[in-house]
């Protein structure tokens, strides 16, 4: 119980807002990245899962960079720059360089830090996810989705059929309770999720559909701990690739970028101590 109101209390601190988006009412000109990545960004300019044409604060962002040459440093750079001028949006190249990005965290977490979770893709996925709905936002709706999840399960356990029906069944009751809370949502006051995308709510469910399963072959307080330590995982990675100052080195400087990421996947590999998890846990016994 500890470790789960300690995962609890981590979440309930990433979602605190910690600061307020402010739009300009007069147009500046822009004349450097710098300018670009102090200028705060709204909400919609941080969601990468959304295409954007062109203007947007990506495109301008790497006007304000002169690339000649075809030298090595510069391959990616180029090659961004054509894939946008032939139409690909740069929040689709920005994600897909960010996406490396979390893995290594999550392999971090799970080599390093020892966190459990379920495995590699989800919470990079969930964190995706939350790109694309909002930390808030995205941590309600999941929530009502797992508490779908756990009392339709509930609802169908003596339901004597095989386990994909019985499945597909729980997957039809978790989407009719969300297809309820969209259609209730205005009148709740929760105006934010009736913007929310499929995208989103068919990652949460697969969440959900994956707590289900540990639920089953674990004890109820694996799965509720193992699940509290992937949405904590996916949260930190959302606040991570939702930083403008990433999305910016990533743009900017993608050669660096991929070398970093692929250096510090191999550097986590070769770490064979002990897990930090497990230092802590054993931590009366390594002071004697």
């Amino acid at each position: 119980m500890k470790k789960v109101a300690m995962f609890l209390a981590i979440l309930l601190f990433l979602a605190l807002p910690f600061g307020t988006f402010a739009v300009e009412k007069t147009v500046v000109p822009v004349i450097s990245p710098t300018a670009l990545v102090s200028a705060t960004p709204t909400p919609s300019d941080i969601d990468l899962t959304v295409p954007k044409e062109e203007g947007d604060r990506l495109v301008k962002l790497m006007k304000t960079q002169k690339v000649t040459g075809w030298w090595v440093s510069n391959t990616l750079k180029l090659a961004i720059r054509k894939a946008v001028a032939d139409g690909v949006s740069p929040n689709t190249l920005v994600l897909l360089f960010l996406f490396p990005l979390v893995a290594a965290l999550v392999a971090f977490s799970r080599q390093v830090v020892g966190v459990s979770g379920f495995g590699m893709i989800v919470p990079a996925l969930l964190s995706v996810a939350f790109v694309s709905t909002g930390g808030v936002v995205g941590l309600v709706l999941l929530s009502f989705i797992l508490l779908a999840a756990v009392f339709g399960r509930m609802a169908i356990k003596k339901i004597k059929i095989p386990y994909l029906p019985k499945l597909a069944v729980l997957i039809w009751l978790i989407s009719i309770a969300v297809l309820a809370l969209l259609i209730m949502s205005p009148m709740i006051g929760l105006d934010k999720l009736m913007t929310v995308g499929i995208f989103p709510i068919m990652i949460f469910v697969l969440l959900a559909e994956t707590f289900v399963e540990a639920q089953i072959t674990r004890s109820l307080a694996t799965s509720v701990s193992m699940t509290l330590e992937t949405v904590v995982l996916a949260f930190i990675a959302y606040k991570l690739i939702s930083s403008p100052w990433i999305q910016t080195q990533v743009l900017l400087q993608p050669e660096i970028s991929v070398i970093l990421i692929l250096v510090v996947d191999i550097l986590i590999g070769k770490y064979k101590g002990l897990r930090l998890s497990e230092i802590w846990r054993f931590r009366k016994l390594l002071n004697k």
